[in-house]
C-alpha cells in the first residue's frame, strides 16, 4: 500500500499555515485583551472584536480538519479528479475563518459580503466528497 502524499500534500501544507496563522491571530488577541477588551474592569466584548476572535476559533478546527484529511485523501476509493476536489474544498474552507476576521477587522458593517459562507460551502463538498469515497470503497 503506498502511503506517500500526492494529492493531500496540499492539505498538509494549509493545515500548518492555517495552524500558524490561527495562533499568531490569537496571540494578537490575547496581546491587545486589556487594552480593547477590559473597561473599568469589565470584560466588554465589541462585535468588530467578537468576529475577529471567531476568526481565529473557526481557523484552528479547520487547520486540525486540513492535516488530518492530507492522511486521507490519497486512501479513498476515488478518481484523481474527485481527490482533488475533495482536496482543495478541504482548503476553500479556510474561507470561513478568513471570513469571520475580515468582517472583524472592517469594524463588523452589516452590509459586509457573506464570504464565509462560500468556505462552509466548500467544507460541506469536502465532507460529502470524502464520505463517498469511503463509502465506494467499503463495497469493494
Amino acid at each position: 500500500m503506498d502511503t506517500s502524499l500526492r494529492i493531500g500534500r496540499i492539505n498538509l501544507l494549509a493545515g500548518i499555515l492555517g495552524m500558524l496563522a490561527a495562533a499568531l491571530g490569537g496571540m494578537a488577541l490575547g496581546m491587545t485583551f486589556d487594552q480593547y477588551a477590559v473597561r473599568g474592569g469589565d470584560h466588554v466584548l465589541s462585535l468588530a472584536r467578537f468576529y475577529l476572535r471567531e476568526g481565529h476559533s473557526h481557523g484552528m478546527p479547520i487547520a486540525l480538519f486540513n492535516l488530518l484529511l492530507a492522511s486521507l485523501v490519497d486512501r479513498m476509493a476515488a478518481s484523481d479528479r474527485v481527490k482533488r476536489v475533495c482536496a482543495w474544498s478541504g482548503v476553500a474552507a479556510f474561507l470561513l475563518p478568513l471570513g469571520l476576521a475580515a468582517k472583524g477587522a472592517a469594524g463588523a458593517p452589516a452590509q459586509f459580503p457573506p464570504l464565509g459562507l462560500l468556505g462552509v460551502i466548500g467544507l460541506l463538498i469536502c465532507l460529502g466528497s470524502l464520505l463517498g469515497g469511503f463509502l465506494r470503497g467499503r463495497k469493494d
